[in-house]
């Protein structure tokens, strides 16, 4: 949405494509992709350059512990494995273990996802990946006493899995749960799910590649999240293959999202590349879910999306009862600049939104820090440079400072890796509408309210992030919430398009006429009361640049002079043409439009009173008036250019109940 313009019909947005200055006006509906910003006011801190000696490549991010420090490992250190280190939150950095000690025969990589703290007071963690060691689970205590609690491979053929890639979760029951990425009954490559007492007895709740094709899933490469519901929930990098569906690369399929009981009955919720060969909703979903405050599962994938593949990569939600939302295919800019292969999970902090990181891409193809907001509208961050890191593996925690901390797998002034500290915006204050022109149509910017016609209201800390409702909809109907931001038009909750800080675009709900009070409330309070004058009509057209009405020919194209659109080819109206005006404002139908719905194709909502057009003063043949079927609060006019107007620029005004649109309006006619 460009701030400070009207908003325009999905349909229109559709037709004339991507043109300059609307090519950050989304639609009204459906039929804009949200698209990447800017955030300014982040700063970020290079707390921890690893320099090989103190350990290299932190893949797998850092965690607050009780004490106040966070707490990592490395997959690399001085003695060929790993190491795990403690760090203050001013980046004193101290090695509480090495693997690999010389001379001792063993040697094991460090926690490929981190570690935990266990209600104990101790960390729990896992090793993999080396050459003699198919992978533990350890214990250490928070001055560096390490316990090797189970050996991977310990059963025959290794039916009790091989290869952890995850991190663990202490479950409600004080048990450990966690995944292997390969073995288990079934398959060499099937991977399994397990839970494991604080002692070290390892039960096998589930192997993947049970089914035929390892259509349940195939190597689990994340961890598990214990959701709400007491059940676990987590990913699959493969399987899932849908019947009779031979996808070339992965012959069993690009994994799934599944659901597992604490007693072992797995349910498979989603299987991506379910939309064939273009894998639109992604592939190998290589990060951990979380459960946001919505209740709704939030996830990524390292791969597919709209917009390349394989390493283009999508942010995704998902019901807990399987159905998928893509909210973000990464790779909508050239070269990649809003960052590509999210190779992490989600957090969601305290301002309701969730970040990420990307491990490719950004203004410097180093990767990315990036926020989405629930709605989907995805922000960069940050972009990495390699001097301040490069190729971020692991997720972000937001611990108890409010900032956000993580890791780069490379770069740094070592080349070896960093930890970082990304310091976010401060929070705004309560929000304010603007006490003159705070509220008005959200077509003519004049002051005014029609109920089911769009307001634009102008002000303060209005929103903490920018957001549309293109994926809030649901069933048809509008939402009266976005991104913890409502609006009250005379008591009543309007439906909300827009948000940002400074501006919010919402359509007017039922009120009758008179002065009524504007509200606006979100996480930090309710905006003083500001009073608008409620209309049964007033009628006004949405504008192109330089105040020309919205014009489309009937088959939706745009009627405007040349050069109105940058870079985009239009054609101005010929004396006789019939074209459709597109506009907000023209009040009642007949029959009456159901409130707070997309409106319906299934009718045609005329408007309950006559509408007129004069073009230049010259009165037009008018053939309907009417709501867009498939829109919310968009009326289109047809009509017809009178044949007697020369070449020129004219005012197009409209009358309804005796109300005139703004005589500023314009379109061209042309011969």
């Amino acid at each position: 949405m460009t701030e400070g313009k009207p908003i325009l019909s999905g349909r229109l947005r559709s037709a004339v494509g991507k043109f300059g200055h609307w090519n950050r006006a989304c639609a009204v509906l459906l039929l804009c992709a949200a698209m990447p910003l800017a955030l300014p006011g982040q700063t970020l801190t290079t707390l921890v350059n690893f320099t090989g000696d103190n350990g290299s490549s932190p893949g797998y991010g850092v965690m607050q512990a009780a004490d106040g420090n966070f707490y990592g490992t490395t997959e690399s250190g001085p003695y060929g494995g790993g190491t795990i280190f403690r760090m203050t939150p001013s980046g004193t950095l101290t090695t509480i273990y090495g693997f690999c000690i010389p001379y001792t025969g063993y040697c094991s990589l460090a926690g490929a996802a981190g570690l935990i703290q266990a209600a104990d007071g101790n960390f729990y963690g896992i090793t993999n990946s080396a050459t003699t060691d198919p992978g533990t689970v350890f214990r250490i205590t928070p001055q560096g006493t390490l316990t090797t609690l189970y050996s991977f491979c310990s059963q025959a053929a290794c039916a009790d899995g091989a290869d952890p890639n995850a991190g663990l979760v202490q479950a409600s029951d004080g048990n450990l749960y966690g995944t292997t990425s390969e073995n288990g009954a079934n398959n060499s490559r099937g991977g399994t799910v397990f839970k494991m007492t604080p002692g070290g007895t390892l039960t096998t709740l589930y192997a993947f590649c049970s089914q035929a094709n390892c259509s349940d899933g195939q190597e689990p490469g994340a961890g598990l999240i214990q959701a709400s519901d007491g059940n676990f929930y987590g990913t699959t990098s493969l399987g899932g293959i849908f019947p009779n569906d031979a996808l070339s690369g992965a012959p069993n399929g690009y994994g799934t999202v599944f659901k597992i009981t604490p007693g072992g009955a797995l349910t498979t919720l989603y299987r991506f590349c379910s939309m064939g060969g273009s894998c639109a909703d992604g592939e190998d979903p290589s990060g951990a879910l979380i459960q946001a405050s919505d209740g709704n599962f939030y996830g990524i994938t390292l791969g597919g999306g709209a917009n390349a593949r394989p390493y283009g990569g999508t942010v995704f939600k998902i019901t807990p009862g399987g159905t998928l939302t893509t909210l973000y295919s990464f790779c909508a800019l050239a070269n990649c600049a809003d960052g590509n292969s999210p190779y992490a999970g989600l957090i969601q902090a305290s301002d309701g939104n969730f970040y990420g990181t990307t491990s490719g891409g950004g203004a410097h193809g180093y990767g990315t820090v990036f926020r989405i907001t629930p709605g989907g509208t995805l922000t960069t961050v940050d972009s990495f440079d390699g001097a301040d890191g490069a190729s971020p593996l692991a997720g972000l925690i937001q611990a108890s400072d409010g900032n956000l901390y993580g890791t780069t797998y490379e770069g740094g002034a070592y080349g070896s890796g960093t930890v970082f500290k990304l310091t976010l915006a401060p929070a705004s204050s309560s929000p304010a509408i603007n006490q003159s022109g705070g509220v008005v149509s959200g077509a003519s910017f004049q002051a005014g309210i029609v109920a089911g016609s769009w307001i634009t209201i102008f002000g303060t800390n209005l929103a903490q992030a920018i957001d549309t409702w293109v994926n809030a909809i649901v069933d048809g109907i509008l939402p009266i919430l976005l991104d913890g931001v409502s609006v009250s038009v005379g008591g009543k909750p309007a439906y909300i398009y827009y948000v940002s800080p400074t501006q919010i675009d919402a359509l007017a709900p039922e009120v009758g006429t008179g002065t009524v009070p504007v509200t606006v409330t979100n996480s930090k309070g309710t905006a003083s009361a500001v009073t608008a004058t409620a209309q049964a009509a007033q009628p006004a057209f949405f504008l192109w640049p330089g105040n020309y009405a919205v014009a489309t020919t009937t088959n939706y194209s745009p009627v405007a002079a040349n050069g109105t659109l940058s870079g985009v080819t239009t054609t101005p109206a010929k004396p006789g043409d019939v074209i459709v005006l597109w506009g907000t404002g023209f009040g009642p139908t007949n029959p009456t439009a159901p409130a707070g719905f997309v409106t319906p194709s299934t009718t045609i909502y005329n408007t309950a009173s006559p509408v007129t057009v004069t073009v230049g003063g010259v009165p037009a043949t008018v053939y309907g008036a009417a709501l867009a079927p498939g829109e919310a609060g968009v009326y289109q006019v047809a009509i017809q250019i009178p044949t007697s107007l020369a070449n020129g620029n004219y005012p197009v005004i409209a009358t309804i109940s005796g109300v005139q649109s703004p005589s500023t309006t314009l379109i061209t006619v042309q011969n």
